[in-house]
This record gives C-alpha cells, sequence and structure tokens, in this order.
C-alpha cells in the first residue's frame, strides 16, 4: 500500500512538471507567432494593419477622376474612385508611381519601409514599367541609387534623378567647408535613357553647382551626408512665358527641386545651365521643398509653378503650398493653415481644371482637394504614410471609365 502511494505520488509530480510546462508555452507562444519569421510575414502584417476611408466629399465641388494612392508600408498602389473606393490595385512597394496613358503604372522602387524588404530592397537600383495586372513589361537597371521621381517624356524616354558619391578632390573641399570627418557625401545626377536602355541625356549637380555650396541653408541644416538629395524631376510644358519670348521656360526645360538645399531650379535642357532659381521669403522661405511642377495650358493659373514646402527647419510643424509667377517670383497663391497642414518630408501638389488642388500630405496618409478659399471638399485620409498621390480623370487611360 505504502508502494502504491509512492508510486502514485510520482505520477502526480510528473503530470505536474507536465502541465507547468505546457502552460508556460502556451503563454510564450502568441508572443512568439507574433514575431516576423519572414519578410513576407511583415509584409502580411502591415497589409492587415492599413485603413483608409473617405472623410469628405463636397458634391459638384470636387473634381472626379481616379486617386493613385502608393501606400508605404504594405507594397500595394491602390486606384480610388472618387467615392473612396479600391477600383484596382498593384502589389508593389513604390516610392513614386505613375499612371501611364496605356494604363500602365511606372514605378521607382526603394520607399523606407520596402529598403529593407525583399524583394523589394533588391530594386532599388531600378525602375519598372508594369502592366495593369501587375506584369513588368520594361525594366532598367542602375549600378546606383534610382530614388524619388520618374518621368516618362512624349518621345517614350524615361527621365529620373540617381543618387552618386561625390568625387575624392572634390569631396574633400566641401569636408574642409563643414569641418567634419565624412566617409563619403552623396550628390544626384539625372539621367535620361532610351527604350533600350542607352543613355540619352546626364545632368551631374557636382559638375553643374558649386560644391562649396549648400544652397540656401548652412550646410549644418540638413543631412551634411546628403549634398542635394533632389526629390522632383518635372519638364516644363508648353507655356505662355516661352511664347512670349522667354527662353528660360523652353518646354522640355527642366524644373528640379534640391531639398536639402530648399531651392527649386530650372535647368536648360539644352546647354546644362541653370537658368532659374527659388528659394523664396514667404515665412522664411522655402525649407526643403516637394513636388514642383508648372501648371499647364488650359488649367487655372497655367504658367505658374506649384511648389510643396515642407518646413523642415523653417516654420517647423507648418508645410505650405505655394502658387509663384515664375518671371517675377511673385506669389499668387498660398494655402497656409498653420499647424493644420504639415508633412516634414515627401507630398506633391496638383491643379485641377476646376481652379482646385489636391495636396497630398504623405507622412499622415491624407490627400485632399482644397478651392481657392482653401475649403476642403474631398479628403481620403488613412493609417500609412504615402508616395506621392495624383489624381487622374476618367478616360485618361483605357480601362478609366469617363464617368466616375
Amino acid at each position: 500500500m505504502k508502494r502504491r502511494n509512492i508510486e502514485i505520488g510520482i505520477l502526480f509530480v510528473v503530470l505536474l512538471t507536465c502541465l507547468v510546462v505546457v502552460l508556460r508555452y502556451s503563454k510564450q507562444a502568441p508572443a512568439l507567432s507574433s514575431q516576423p519569421h519572414s519578410e513576407e510575414r511583415k509584409e502580411a502584417e502591415h497589409t492587415e494593419k492599413f485603413r483608409g476611408q473617405l472623410t469628405v466629399a463636397t458634391d459638384g465641388q470636387f473634381s472626379p477622376g481616379f486617386t493613385l494612392y502608393p501606400v508605404v508600408g504594405n507594397a500595394k498602389v491602390l486606384l480610388l474612385s472618387s467615392s473612396g473606393e479600391t477600383v484596382h490595385s498593384w502589389n508593389i512597394d513604390a516610392d513614386r508611381a505613375r499612371l501611364l496613358p496605356n494604363c500602365h503604372l511606372l514605378v521607382v522602387h526603394g520607399t523606407k519601409w520596402g529598403a529593407s524588404i525583399s524583394p523589394w530592397s533588391d530594386l532599388k537600383f531600378a525602375v519598372r514599367e508594369y502592366d495593369w495586372e501587375g506584369k513588368i513589361v520594361w525594366e532598367y537597371r542602375s549600378q546606383e541609387r534610382i530614388h524619388h521621381d520618374i518621368q516618362r517624356l512624349d518621345n517614350d524616354h524615361t527621365l529620373f534623378p540617381v543618387r552618386t558619391i561625390l568625387s575624392k578632390p572634390k569631396h574633400e573641399l566641401i569636408e574642409d567647408k563643414r569641418r567634419r570627418r565624412l566617409p563619403s557625401i552623396r550628390s544626384d545626377y539625372i539621367l535620361e535613357i532610351g527604350p533600350s536602355g542607352n543613355t540619352v541625356w546626364k545632368w551631374d549637380a557636382e559638375e553643374r553647382l558649386d560644391i562649396n555650396s549648400c544652397g540656401k541653408p548652412d550646410c549644418s541644416q540638413e543631412n551634411p551626408s546628403d549634398w542635394t538629395h533632389i526629390n522632383t524631376v518635372s519638364p516644363l510644358p508648353e507655356n505662355r512665358w516661352f511664347d512670349a519670348g522667354d527662353s528660360r521656360f523652353r518646354p522640355g526645360n527642366l524644373l528640379v527641386v534640391l531639398r536639402n538645399w530648399w531651392t527649386t531650379l530650372i535647368i536648360d535642357k539644352l546647354s546644362g545651365e541653370v537658368v532659374w532659381r527659388y528659394e523664396g521669403d514667404y515665412k522664411g522661405g522655402l525649407s526643403g521643398g516637394h513636388d514642383a511642377t508648372m501648371i499647364e495650358k488650359g488649367l487655372p493659373g497655367a504658367g505658374n509653378i506649384l511648389i510643396f514646402d515642407n518646413g523642415r527647419v523653417l516654420h517647423k510643424g507648418e508645410s505650405y503650398i505655394l502658387e509663384i509667377s515664375p518671371p517675377t517670383k511673385e506669389l499668387v497663391w498660398v494655402y497656409d493653415v498653420g499647424k493644420k497642414f504639415f508633412s516634414n518630408s515627401s507630398g506633391s501638389v496638383q491643379r485641377f481644371a476646376n481652379g482646385n488642388t489636391l495636396i497630398s500630405e504623405d507622412l499622415s496618409g491624407r490627400v485632399f482637394e482644397v478651392t481657392p478659399n482653401k475649403e476642403i471638399v474631398w479628403e481620403y485620409d488613412s493609417n500609412f504614410r504615402i508616395a506621392r498621390a495624383h489624381r487622374y480623370s476618367g478616360g485618361y487611360c483605357p480601362h478609366l471609365p469617363v464617368d466616375n
């Protein structure tokens, strides 16, 4: 009897020990399973968290169309209807995406999120064109990182900025000016390539700008290892200034934003020279800057230049949209609502035929359309960072119905 009691006691201890182990494992299991075991798991978790919604839509006052909405953090480029519904999507991580007239998507990869997630981390040196179904139909690869912007020109050439490193002699000069040792200093060049990948035109900031200058700010006010940080390359459309004889605004010349110079330039495409420069003086002037564009003929303000002024250092916490008459640099219109609008980096701006302006407040994930009187008449918001939303009218390409 005594021996049996001992056996029962031993069995009880064994069972109790097993129970403790099971309970301990069950407590740990959820924590372990919530950890990303692969890059695919990370992507899936981000995708599940996305929530986007239409928050304002004032009938008859907004400009109808389809808004391209690249989401940073879940490898999605969404196409939204005027009612905020997703009518199409591509499973692509895009730092800049443009819809082409054939409904293909032209993309620069390498967002802040995608730069560390495969396969997007391997595409930082590539630009791609995808068809409506997401199939790759064209690709160009570089030895250096392609970033921020891309344009498909009327002649089927493709234009984009490329990150590079300053050469050694000039590198030493800029080190002396900043009085600090840096292993390397980034610069940029702009590349135009043909459909076969051949280089048609190149503009190198190191060869064309004063290497001892940092533009408007002191060199210590921006990242000292990131000299120019070109984020926008926008060809000038036909415009009244050139029609009146001002060759600075020749169609095809390039409107370029050097974010870390707090400066917008126009580069003469034929000579490569900088023929126009804007630093601004509104509340201290440009501080950062993104997505400068000249308003096309037929739109209100045609020929004027729109600039997204981030407010990175000056007027910190407040971003502005500036509309400028380029010959005089006079301000024609400003969207300034104080702390209600701010994106420390990134962002875009677009003018519509009804005179309204679309603003992409990228860091918050908010895209909104405002009237000339600054009334918000359309707004879509999410909990994700985005990459320069842009709206296309119905009928722009075969898959977009005229009525939306």
